[in-house]
C-alpha cells in the first residue's frame, strides 16, 4: 500500500490529508513577498503576508485525425498519426512518457518495450476514450456506475478497495479485460478533468488504490541516483504544463517558468524527503519567505504547494485540484511565475507575482 500527501502556502497555508490506501496531504501557503492518514476530508490553514516591494500585475502541432485505441499499438505507430513527441520524460514505473502539448490538447503516452501500455490525457481528447472532458460525473456514472471494489485477475487476484474520496475523484472503470481508466473528476465542478488508462500490468504497479491480493504485488523497477534525476526532471515540467492547462480551462493566464523557485522548491521537496517530514516550514524554521530570500528569488507575492507520495505528476496535479487552498493557488490570476521542485515522491510548487 502506497502513501499520498500534498500541502499549498500563498504565503497561505492548507493542509489535507489521504487518498485511499495511499495517504494523501496537500498544504498551500500564499504571501506577497516576503503550505494524513484515513482522513475523508482536508483540513485547510491559510496565512497571508504582503510584500514590501511595489505591486504589479509552444511549440503547436495539428491534431491528427484519429487518435482512438492507442493502448497495445506501436510507437511507430503512434509517431505516424502524431509526430514527433515534443520531448521523452522517463517514468519510475518502467515506461517512457512521450508528450505531446498540442494547442487543446494535452498527452502523455507511456511506451514499454515499444508499446503503448498506459496514456494520460486533459483537453480536447474526446475522441480517444468513451468519456469527454468536460462530462457531469452523474452522466458519467450513470453510463458505467462506480463501484467500491474492482477485481483484476492475472496471475494472481487483485481487489482494489475504493474509499468515498476516490468514488468521489478518480472513480477507477475497467474498459476491456485489457484496459483500466482513472477517471480525474474536478469536485468542484463535478466534471471530469483528465482520464488515465492503462493495462493491467500498470494498474498494478502503480497500486493507485488500497488493494487485497493473492499472489505476489508488482513493483516499480530500481533507479540508480541519475535515472531519477532524468524522472524528476520530467515530473517537473509535466506539472507545469498541467497547471498551465488548467488555468486555461478557467480563464487563466499561462505561468511563466522560474528557474530560481525551482531551486527553492527542488530543495524543499528534498529536504523534506530526507528528513522525513511534510510541512511549509524546515526543520530549521524557515518558511517560504525565508527560503525565497535565500534563494535570492524576487517577487511582490508568493504562494507554495506541497504534495507527498502521489504516484506522478499527473496524480499530484489533480489532488491539489481537488483540495481548497492549493485549488486557490493553482488559479490565482495574480500569479506570472511557477517554479516546480520534485524529489522521489515529494512535490512542491512555488508561485510568484513579478511585475
Amino acid at each position: 500500500m502506497k502513501k499520498l500527501v500534498i500541502f499549498t502556502l500563498i504565503l497561505l497555508v492548507s493542509v489535507a490529508g489521504w487518498i485511499g490506501v495511499q495517504n494523501l496531504s496537500f498544504s498551500s501557503v500564499h504571501m506577497p513577498s516576503e503550505q494524513g492518514v484515513d482522513k475523508l476530508e482536508p483540513d485547510s490553514e491559510d496565512e497571508t503576508i504582503e510584500a514590501e516591494t511595489d505591486e504589479p500585475e509552444t511549440k503547436e502541432k495539428e491534431e491528427p485525425a484519429s487518435q482512438e485505441g492507442w493502448m497495445g499499438k506501436t510507437s511507430r505507430e503512434l509517431m505516424d498519426t502524431m509526430g514527433e513527441p515534443d520531448r521523452k520524460d522517463k517514468s519510475a514505473y518502467g515506461y517512457t512518457w512521450w508528450v505531446y502539448e498540442q494547442p487543446t490538447t494535452y498527452l502523455q503516452f507511456g511506451i514499454a518495450e515499444g508499446k503503448v501500455v498506459t496514456w494520460v490525457g486533459t483537453g480536447d481528447i474526446n475522441h480517444m476514450s468513451d468519456y469527454s472532458i468536460g462530462q457531469p460525473y452523474d452522466e458519467v456514472s450513470d453510463v458505467a456506475p462506480f463501484s467500491e471494489t474492482l477485481t483484476l485477475e492475472t496471475e494472481g487476484t487483485y481487489t482494489f478497495e475504493l474509499t468515498e474520496v476516490d468514488l468521489a475523484q478518480r472513480p477507477l472503470v475497467k474498459l476491456d479485460d485489457e484496459t483500466y481508466a482513472q477517471l480525474y473528476f474536478d469536485t468542484v465542478t463535478r466534471k471530469l478533468s483528465s482520464i488515465r488508462v492503462m493495462s493491467p500490468e500498470v494498474l498494478l504497479i502503480l497500486q493507485p488504490y488500497r488493494v487485497t491480493y493473492r499472489g505476489e504485488l508488482h513493483e516499480p523497477p530500481f533507479m540508480s541516483e541519475e535515472e531519477w534525476k532524468t524522472v524528476q526532471a520530467g515530473n517537473e515540467q509535466q506539472i507545469m504544463t498541467i497547471t498551465n492547462k488548467i488555468r486555461e480551462r478557467h480563464s487563466k493566464s499561462k505561468l511563466e517558468w522560474s528557474k530560481l523557485a525551482a531551486n527553492v522548491a527542488y530543495a524543499h521537496s528534498k529536504d523534506m524527503k530526507s528528513e522525513n517530514y511534510f510541512s511549509h516550514h524546515s526543520q530549521n524554521g524557515d518558511g517560504l519567505k525565508e527560503r525565497l530570500e535565500k534563494g535570492d528569488v524576487h517577487y511582490v507575492r508568493a504562494g507554495e504547494n506541497i504534495a507527498a507520495q502521489y504516484i506522478d505528476a499527473a496524480a499530484a496535479v489533480n489532488g491539489w485540484l481537488n483540495s481548497e487552498g492549493h485549488r486557490e493557488a493553482l488559479l490565482d490570476g495574480a500569479y506570472t511565475h511557477l517554479g516546480v521542485g520534485v524529489h522521489r515522491d515529494y512535490y512542491t510548487q512555488n508561485f510568484l507575482t513579478i511585475p
